[in-house]
């Protein structure tokens, strides 16, 4: 099993800063650290927000009125979701490194 280290080594850096826009609050800033909190809440809420759906009918044994490929797009956005929010950490993390180099 990989952990989370070994995985972020992996990947790659981004060759842009990531546009999270669409995502975020209009006033976002990527320095201020309260609103970092916030986002992150945010993507953690709607991230437990569908596991527990689908918890909910595996429980309930209603699992099986959803199909296959349903359950694979729902646990697939809630991976999207954990790396939007490694990525706002880490763009969070460059922006207050670049303001105390400058």
């Amino acid at each position: 099993m990989q952990t989370n280290s070994q995985a972020q080594t992996e990947q790659p850096p981004p060759k842009t800063t990531p546009d999270f826009s669409h995502r975020v609050k209009d006033y976002y800033s990527v320095t201020s650290t309260s609103d970092l909190i916030e986002e992150v809440d945010t993507m953690v809420l709607r991230s437990k927000g569908i596991l527990s759906i689908i918890a909910d009918l595996h429980i309930e044994s209603h699992i099986n009125q959803i199909n296959s490929q349903q359950i694979h797009w729902a646990l697939n956005s809630v991976m999207r979701e954990l790396d939007d929010i490694y990525a706002a950490i880490e763009s969070h993390h460059d922006a207050l490194r670049a303001n105390q180099q400058a």
